[in-house]
């Protein structure tokens, strides 16, 4: 006779840790404030507002909040680069931003918790703050309801929390949180429309007329707008002289309230003149066949040679902004 008998999986258990501790994830993230709208929710990011995280390590599960006081020290940022050869790592200025509390609380029933900061108009008002220039440098430095702080072992009196080679276990019980930001019509774009080139003073070799229209909008030409301040993006291109060389020109968009903007140039060589409009959801069943954000521009750039009068369709395809961190090199 032959006997059966039923298995069933088990749900697989792992044990908690003797001990539980709580750390900064990363020391050196860059946080991008990505101004209008992206994949992902930027709700947060357009009440121009970010959060600095705290992680619970030692346990799977948590069954209490945790409170960690924190303070701002700008002494983290001392005779820091951003990487080799970069540029120095600056504490941000206390009238950029705020903290929503001095304490970060991982709430019962989560291993992570934030605390809010909120950037001033002084923050976007600043030219240097649409790069890697600025961080906003937290220590932690108790913890309730949780063992420790993962604050490193060294063997030295006075290890400096910044350099790696002060420690045989790195610290992290700080962050060195470098913020920038974008605005909304920093982006890739897919790129049709009409070029006419007109040749000066005889030089009629070089006119012609190029239409920039395929079948499928996102086998287009793909060009990238870049932030230059809050309210203006800057557009590289260029043409081909008769010889086969570049003819190289820079847009500067200003744009307004309404997304509507001017085109100028701050080059010397030759002058640009234009207008253009952003609209939401404007390219109707574009690629992916969903409806997309387009930028409609006409412009004219005179150069010593020839006159380019331009009308540009730029879909936006996305916004480039991708997860970031930076190695701080001790100088």
């Amino acid at each position: 006779m032959a006997v059966f008998s039923a298995c069933e999986n088990q749900e697989w258990v792992f044990p908690d840790f003797k001990y539980t501790t709580v750390y900064f994830a990363y020391q050196s993230p860059v946080r991008t404030i990505t101004l209008g709208e992206d994949l992902y929710d930027t709700s947060l990011d357009n009440a121009r507002k970010c959060r600095i995280m705290a992680t619970k390590g030692g346990a799977y599960t948590n069954s209490t909040d945790i409170t960690v006081d924190i303070k701002i020290d700008n002494s983290l940022c001392d005779r820091l680069l951003f990487g080799t050869n970069g540029q120095k790592v600056l504490p941000m200025p206390a009238n950029y931003y705020s903290l929503a509390a001095n304490q970060i609380v991982i709430p019962k029933g989560s291993i992570t918790g934030g605390v809010e900061v909120q950037l001033t108009d002084a923050f976007f008002a600043d030219p240097a703050a649409i790069r890697n220039t600025y961080v906003i440098p937290v220590v932690m430095n108790q913890v309730q309801n949780a063992d420790s702080l993962l604050r490193g072992k060294s063997t030295l009196p006075s290890p400096r929390r910044t350099v790696g080679s002060d420690w045989d276990i790195t610290p992290k019980d700080y962050i060195l949180y470098a913020v920038k930001y974008v605005n909304p019509w920093h982006a890739t774009y897919l790129r049709r429309g009409k070029d006419v080139i007109a040749g000066k003073d005889g030089n009629t070799a070089i006119s012609k007329t190029l239409v920039r229209r395929g079948r499928y909008v996102e086998n287009s030409e793909v060009c990238n707008l870049s932030t230059r301040s809050l309210n203006q993006v800057v557009f590289s291109n260029s043409i081909k002289a008769t010889n086969g060389t570049d003819m190289p020109f820079r847009l500067i968009l200003n744009f307004d309230e309404a997304s509507t903007c001017t085109i100028t140039t701050d080059a010397t060589d030759y002058t640009v003149k234009g207008t253009g409009r952003f609209v939401k959801k404007g390219d109707l069943k574009s690629w992916g066949n969903q409806d997309r954000d387009v930028l409609h521009l006409n412009y004219e750039v005179n150069f010593k040679d020839a006159v380019l009068t331009t009308t540009d369709t730029l879909v936006v395809r996305n916004r480039g902004v991708v997860a970031e961190t930076f190695i701080p090199v001790y100088q």
